[in-house]
């Protein structure tokens, strides 16, 4: 490869690099489900029926019979082959010991574990970025678990939040562990 080529691909790659960084304004991070996490338990516990949603903090300040049904909203059809109706406000059809908790800008370091506890959680007031905390529970454990932020969000109706709400649910429920395929974690996973 030329000199000329290299610093030509370089320059390329750089401006690809600030083209995404600049087209988005959202990201997520899954975290490795713990080992008794399977998608039969997640069909067992969602599949045609009601998932629980608990919602903690409200990054814009609105009132929570609003705000639920936003975000859950955004939630739908996030399941790989799963169908389900997140909700806010389940029906008799949603099974008691399960539930996904988003935590919206904790006012203190949590981990995503804690969300499960089913203990009060404090949340920061509305304005700024907005880090969001997800995890999906069964009983007082997490099986899966996630964190994202949104750097400028424009408001409830912004696209990169509704992106960010539906990525969040993507990634509490993978289709398969990482780790049973062989991938040790490595960029490549």
């Amino acid at each position: 490869m030329t000199l000329l080529s290299r610093a030509s691909l370089l320059a390329l790659c750089a401006m690809a690099g600030a083209c995404t960084n600049a087209c988005t304004n959202e990201r997520v991070v899954a975290d490795l489900p713990v080992p008794a996490y399977t998608l039969s338990e997640v069909s067992y516990a969602a599949s045609n029926r009601d998932l629980r949603v608990v919602i903690h903090g409200n990054p814009f300040g609105m009132d929570p019979q609003t705000f639920g049904p936003l975000v859950t909203a955004n939630m739908q059809n996030r399941i790989s082959g799963v169908r389900t109706n997140f909700t806010t406000t389940p029906n008799q059809t949603a099974r008691p010991d399960y539930r996904v908790v988003l935590a919206f800008n904790p006012a203190e370091t949590t981990l995503n574990s804690y969300l499960c506890s089913g203990q009060p959680l404090r949340t920061s007031p509305p304005g700024g970025p907005i880090v969001v905390q997800g995890a999906f529970c069964r009983g007082g454990g997490t099986l899966s678990s996630a964190t994202g932020w949104l750097d400028r969000p424009q408001g409830p109706n912004d696209p990169d939040f509704r992106s960010l709400i539906s990525d969040m649910t993507f990634a509490l429920f993978p289709a398969r562990r990482a780790d049973l395929d062989g991938c040790s974690g490595g960029p490549d996973c």
